[in-house]
This record gives structure tokens, C-alpha cells and sequence, in this order.
């Protein structure tokens, strides 16, 4: 099985909004990041969960057949809520919290875990 790992993350700054996510292929090596200008009234969960939903969608461009993925965040909330183990109550991050449960459906099987900010590769 193909295993590649995924980082995410969301940032605001007083300059601007962004999201960012870093792809590694474990069997080639082969890495791609990327990062993404949000609208300036995206908050930081929503930045967070954008982040991801990029990530997923660039490896849905792929066949993902026997592909396996490892997904690593600093936010403690996006990763709990799509664990299901913290709730959802704002409606935006339902929306999104569902856009990127159904990427996820598209892989043969994932994992999602917390990692500390100095160990995100997304930045």
C-alpha cells in the first residue's frame, strides 16, 4: 500500500489569511507543498480545516486505490472534531469539517493526529 503523509495548517497574520499543507510520498521521497492566499475574514479554525481540505483535494486528483494516509495538524480542534471526538457547533466549521470527511471516504485508509506547532511541516 502507498503511504503518504499529509501536514496542514492555517495561519492570520495582520497582513493576511492563509492555508498551507505539505504532501510526502514515503516510497519515493517525493514532496509537494503548497500554500494558499484565504479572504481576510477567515478565521483560523476555518484556515486550519482549509488547510486539509487543499491537501485532500490535491492527492484526489490521483488514483487512490491502495493509497494510505498519514495526516498531521496543530489544530487540536480540527483534528478532534474530524476524529468525532469533540464536537462541531459552528456551522461553517460543519461545512467544512463534512467537505473534508468526504475527501477522506476516497482513500482506502487514513489517520489524522495532533502534532506540536514545532513539528508541523506546513507552515
Amino acid at each position: 500500500m502507498k503511504r503518504v503523509k499529509i501536514y496542514f495548517d492555517g495561519n492570520k497574520t495582520p497582513e493576511s489569511v492563509t492555508c498551507s499543507y505539505v504532501l510526502i510520498d514515503e516510497r519515493t521521497n517525493k514532496q509537494k507543498e503548497d500554500t494558499i492566499k484565504l479572504p481576510d475574514e477567515t478565521t483560523v479554525p476555518q484556515a486550519e480545516y482549509q488547510g486539509l481540505i487543499k491537501a485532500l483535494s490535491a492527492m484526489t486528483d490521483k488514483k487512490n486505490t491502495g493509497v494510505e494516509l498519514e495526516i498531521f495538524g496543530d489544530s487540536q480542534l480540527a483534528v478532534k472534531q474530524i476524529l468525532g471526538e469533540w464536537e462541531c457547533k459552528n456551522a461553517e466549521l460543519r461545512i467544512l469539517r463534512s467537505q473534508a470527511r468526504n475527501l477522506l471516504n476516497e482513500f482506502d485508509k487514513w489517520s489524522i493526529q495532533w502534532v506540536p506547532r514545532e513539528e508541523n511541516k506546513a507552515r
